[in-house]
């Protein structure tokens, strides 16, 4: 399960959330990295290169919503 999703920077003033519905990730945005739990929120810059990545040994299922201003 070791998956990750790389993104590229979206549009300046790109915001995303996200919610972990089960499982754990790590959050790194530019050089802002966090982890997150089961029931953990977020909100990280998308416009600068990210990366949601599963730590943990099982599943993770996240919500993510992107918000362009």
């Amino acid at each position: 399960y070791k998956s990750q999703l790389k993104s590229a920077a979206h549009f300046e003033g790109a915001r995303e959330f996200i919610t972990v519905e089960k499982g754990s990730v790590e959050i790194t945005a530019g050089i802002d990295v966090s982890e997150l739990q089961q029931g953990d929120s977020a909100h990280y810059r998308g416009d600068v290169e990210h990366n949601i990545k599963n730590i943990g040994s099982c599943e993770a299922v996240c919500f993510l919503v992107v918000s362009y201003s």
